[in-house]
């Protein structure tokens, strides 16, 4: 049974992402996604020229693994739901 954090995204929050997460069954669901919070709220524009603001990252494995802690943002999305999706890491 996982354990998950105590601090998880919440029902509306604001999510960045790699753009994969989702999309691609084969190349990104097959693999856990990392998760990091900024320490602060990010604020940041869109291609349309809307903006928006966040404190999640999620980012699929395989970006992490090439670009490591430059991934680069590919998009954004709202949170729906309360149910954890963070697992707490074994250090």
């Amino acid at each position: 049974m996982p354990s998950f954090t105590n601090d998880q995204p919440k029902e509306g929050d604001t999510i960045l992402h790699c753009g994969h997460l989702g999309r691609s069954r084969r190349r990104c669901m097959a693999h856990p996604a990392h998760w990091f919070k900024y320490e602060g709220t990010v604020r940041f524009e869109r291609p349309d020229g809307t903006r928006g603001e966040a404190e999640w990252f999620a980012v699929c494995e395989p970006c992490f693994v090439k670009h490591g802690d430059k991934v680069p943002v590919r998009g954004d999305g709202q949170w729906t739901g309360e149910a954890p999706a963070i697992e707490k890491m074994e250090n």
